[in-house]
């Protein structure tokens, strides 16, 4: 199979595997991709955001078969991908982040297994490799991923999209989404919801999936109004504190402030001297804004890194305003 799986090539993960994954908690993709892991190989499994994957990583079971790494973009991680041979006997990396020529060579060097692709979210290539050991439902769950995540024109997504009934993948991908972007969902609900999708449960049959999801979708209408109350606004950028909403949701909100073509929402991660960040943009904004982020982060002594139009990352908090105003001249001009 060589270090990397083409998109015709499925995984055998026999039975009897001790199989871990680690994926990303913070959206339907990522919690979707672990749900599939787990349905296929009944597996444990951890939930890290980007800031914790170091962390996350280091703790995890060793002598295992399989390590599954799933919508976590490594490719400024070269340490952590060092040490990924280190837990397992097969390493599978699934993503679909920016990967460059150096990320692609450190993932080769490790002996990694391979599946990235810039036109396809990362469960519905977990589904792709794993569809074999999965049941025929299992494709609603993948299509969660794709109605959620950033728009791409992956031929997996569409094959997805096509084996699934699209108004109720979409309700249910959103409801989900919804739910995951409140500071409500903590950690042992996140892993609750895992499980009974790795069931092929409902997310409108989750009793708090509901509820959260209600409560949220209140909160940001009333939200939306305060943060472009707030929102600083620099040539043609939104600035904000997130506060009670997800970063991701607040950078979105961000976007209905008049006449401006990017968004960025900002705060600390974990500890006061480190700041998450996540910034949106129109197609006005003209810019691959994951490039961007992992250009500007990195210059300022952070990591970063994600989509065309939305991105995100990590930088020290004493260097914030820095960060700001290169992402402006970048973007404002």
């Amino acid at each position: 199979m060589g270090n990397s799986v083409s998109h015709n090539a499925r995984v055998d993960i026999p039975s009897v595997s001790r199989v871990f994954c680690v994926s990303h908690r913070d959206d339907p993709d990522g919690l979707v991709s672990a749900a599939l892991v787990r349905s296929a190989t009944r597996c444990h499994f951890a939930l890290t955001g980007y800031e914790d994957i170091e962390e996350v990583l280091a703790n995890t079971p060793r002598s295992l078969d399989w390590l599954v790494v799933a919508d976590l973009g490594l490719d400024e991680r070269r340490e952590v991908i060092g040490r990924l041979p280190d837990t397992a006997r097969h390493i599978l990396y699934v993503d679909h982040h920016l990967l460059s020529v150096e990320g692609k060579r450190s993932l080769r060097k490790a002996k990694v297994i391979v599946r990235h692709s810039l036109k396809d979210c990362a469960s519905v290539l977990v589904w792709d490799l794993l569809r074999n050991q999965l049941p025929q439902e299992a494709v609603n769950l993948a299509a969660y991923g794709a109605v959620t995540d950033p728009p791409v024109s992956g031929r997996l997504t569409r094959e997805v999209l096509l084996k699934t009934n699209r108004d109720l993948v979409a309700y249910e991908g959103h409801l989900l989404a919804l739910a995951l972007s409140t500071d409500k969902c903590t950690t042992s609900l996140l892993e609750e919801i895992v499980s009974k999708l790795a069931t092929l449960q409902l997310p409108h049959r989750m009793s708090a999936v509901r509820r959260l999801a209600d409560e949220q979708a209140a909160r940001m209408v009333e939200m939306r109004k305060q943060l472009s109350d707030r929102a600083q606004v620099r040539k043609r950028v939104a600035i904000a504190k997130a506060r009670r909403l997800a970063l991701g949701t607040s950078a979105e909100l961000l976007l209905s402030v008049p006449n401006v073509v990017a968004s960025v929402a900002y705060d600390t991660a974990g500890s006061p001297s480190r700041t998450r960040i996540s910034v949106r943009g129109t197609d006005e904004c003209g810019r691959h804004l994951g490039k961007l982020m992992i250009k500007i982060t990195r210059g300022v002594g952070g990591t970063g890194g994600g989509h065309m139009l939305a991105a995100g990352g990590i930088v020290p908090s004493s260097r914030l305003q820095e960060f700001l105003g290169l992402f402006v001249r970048e973007v404002g001009r």
